[in-house]
């Protein structure tokens, strides 16, 4: 029989809900991939190693953003086998991370908390430059539409996703979910002033498309997006799209949107949607 010193105890887990920022131009997507891909949970797992100086650690995002697609409120569950203060958790994984990821907040969480089911509502926003030439300081944040925009058809076309529908049409193959309807709470339009410490004297003008649901599929904005702007370059009309949720079909109505000008900028956990909040 060992010494006791020779026993190997159980580590203690500890919970923490975190949320983060990040220019995803320079990752291949949120989630973990192989070895040799640069991904933004694979930045924060080589951070929270440092940390806790151990690999039995596991994360869990509420969405799995894609390649070059940006967050402003990713929510993520990390448990790691390190009790610490919220505050001090941030600030030596901000030291630790890449720039382009930073850490905004930290709470300590429990076992139950489940950062996708548990989440009421998510936000959106798809950011548009609509000039003839696009600054080069914009060109990994937002995307470039050279052609000729109607912009009241755009916001007329939004009005399509309002309510509940299935969204099968409006994704792409990607994580089994059990149902491919979704409510969208809020679809919005709104002009945006250039930003002038960039250089406001370029001629063109930012729009951003938010859109607000219970919860979404694989590239589903992006292919919202893409037809509401196939829409406002009269490739189809709001009845077309309206029709295309009705019988499912391998073929889209307009293009996914390119990942650039794509945010995930909120995740509610507790107070429902109410169209102001």
């Amino acid at each position: 029989m060992g010494q006791a010193s020779d026993l190997v105890l159980p580590l203690s887990i500890y919970n923490y809900r975190l949320s983060l920022s990040y220019d995803g131009s320079l990752f291949e997507g949120w989630q973990i991939q192989t070895s040799s891909q640069r991904t933004v949970q694979g930045e924060l797992h080589k951070a929270l190693s440092k940390i806790v100086k151990s690999e039995k650690l596991k994360s869990l995002g509420s969405g799995r953003t894609d390649s070059g697609v940006h967050a402003l409120g990713q929510i993520v569950k990390i448990q790691i086998p390190l009790l610490i203060e919220p505050l001090s958790l941030v600030r030596a994984l901000n030291s630790h991370l890449p720039e382009e990821i930073r850490i905004k907040d930290c709470q300590e969480s429990n076992d139950e908390f489940h950062p996708v089911r548990d989440a009421l509502w998510k936000t959106y926003e798809y950011i548009i430059f609509d000039g003839p030439t696009m600054p080069p300081f914009y060109r990994n944040l937002v995307t470039h539409v050279p052609r000729k925009i109607d912009w009241q058809k755009v916001e007329k076309a939004l009005n399509v996703f309002f309510g509940e529908h299935d969204f099968i049409n409006f994704s792409t193959k990607g994580t089994e979910v059990k149902t491919t309807r979704r409510i969208i709470f809020d679809a919005s339009l709104k002009k945006e002033p250039m930003a002038s410490f960039i250089d406001s004297t370029q001629p063109g003008t930012l729009y951003r498309i938010s859109v607000t649901g219970n919860g979404f599929l694989k590239q589903m904005v992006r292919l919202i997006v893409g037809a509401v702007l196939a829409a406002g370059q009269d490739k189809v009309s709001p009845e077309e799209i309206m029709k295309h949720f009705d019988v499912q079909t391998d073929q889209k109505i307009g293009p996914v949107a390119p990942p650039n000008g794509l945010y995930l900028v909120h995740v509610e956990y507790d107070k429902p949607f109410n169209g102001i909040n």
